[in-house]
């Protein structure tokens, strides 16, 4: 997978075993599946790649800030520059994924941890042009037999994490891709209100 062409990744820290979550854009916002690593796993796969823009998704969590703070180590002894140090092939940025979601629908969007607030996540994220299935062709599979056998096609939508990583992954595609189109906002990009 590794090769010459940008990749745009998208980092969701957490705790666990594997705390980072991984999802990563090419240039024609294909979607690599999303994957669940941990610290070491993820370095060894980010050094794989030639030329890689990453976006950070900063939460506010003391335990974040501490995942993080390893993690931005890490990725900067891995020959990631910030992305104020324009000209290095490998370069990250930092963003806050519903600050994302805000500025893409021009409203807060749903909680991120409801099936609705996934499914609205998902669908922003199709309408901005990620290659992800529809989610509305859920309802279309939903029927009231399933719904009594307890049977709900949700294995294709995200988990909230996921969707964070994406949004941030599209973050750093827009930066490359449409940098009119993203804004500073403190030490966040994000993409400017509609």
């Amino acid at each position: 997978m590794p090769s010459d062409h940008i990749m745009f990744a998208g980092v969701e820290l957490s705790s666990g075993r594997r705390p980072v979550v991984f999802a990563a854009l090419d240039n024609d916002l294909n979607v690599l599946p999303p994957q669940n690593w941990a610290i070491a796993e993820a370095l060894a796969c980010l050094k794989e790649y030639k030329n890689i823009w990453l976006c950070i998704n900063l939460h506010s969590l003391q335990r974040e800030q501490e995942f993080y703070a390893e993690f931005k180590k890490k990725i900067s002894q891995a020959g990631f520059k910030p992305h104020t140090r324009k000209g290095s092939p490998k370069q990250w940025l930092e963003t806050n994924a519903q600050d994302c979601f805000r500025a893409l629908i021009g409203q807060t969007p749903l909680h991120r941890r409801t099936l609705e607030g996934r499914l609205q996540r998902s669908a922003i994220l199709y309408e901005q042009g990620l290659q992800i299935r529809d989610p509305v062709e859920i309802f279309e599979e939903i029927t009231r037999y399933k719904l009594m056998q307890g049977i709900l096609p949700l294995d294709d939508i995200y988990s909230s994490k996921e969707l964070d990583s994406l949004v941030a992954a599209y973050v750093a595609w827009m930066a490359v891709n449409s940098p009119g189109q993203v804004v500073r906002t403190g030490e966040f990009v994000l993409p400017a209100p509609e």
